[in-house]
């Protein structure tokens, strides 16, 4: 029977890794964003492979380059049932949307502020925070003080 299994892979290797396992006819899942021409993995350090447990030789995964080893707990191979799988792979598009608009952004952008106490007021980026959220500077009596914002808060200018 096939199943889903958790590999981990040598750090930064995972592309590396998904093409040598395909190579030797395995089936790989490595879930991914293309963003700005750069591959970003949205599990870093992590593939799924699809082996049936009673017809593949799991022998060459593990001295496959970029592959570290299965993930374990105790003696069990991790399993990733098909039903997981399925929802990252629907997922994934949302994942990669989201992931291009926490990347909109760069340090010392111009943004303005649309909603709230300061409305209208000019504020530049800083970084971007948890949950959603951004500080910028923002100049208030004088200085320049961080405040934090919800990212749809402000608008590039």
């Amino acid at each position: 029977m096939k199943n889903y299994y958790l590999i981990k892979t040598k750090p930064q290797q995972e592309a590396i890794a998904t093409q040598n396992l395909s190579n030797q006819g395995f089936n790989v899942f490595f879930p991914k964003a293309v963003i700005k021409n750069k591959t970003t993995p949205l599990f870093p350090g992590y593939l799924f492979i699809e082996l049936d447990d009673k017809k593949q030789n799991w022998t060459p995964i593990r001295s496959t380059k970029g592959v570290a080893n299965f993930v374990r707990f105790g003696l069990n191979f991790a399993t990733v049932s098909n039903q997981i799988i399925n929802m990252i792979k629907i997922q994934q598009q949302q994942t990669i949307e989201a992931l291009i608009n926490i990347c909109s952004h760069q340090k010392g952008d111009h943004l303005e502020i649309q909603t709230g106490a300061f409305k209208g007021q000019q504020a530049i980026f800083q970084n971007y925070n948890s949950n959603d959220r951004i500080t910028v500077l923002l100049k208030l009596i004088g200085q320049q003080q961080a405040i934090t914002l919800d990212q749809g808060e402000v608008v590039a200018v």
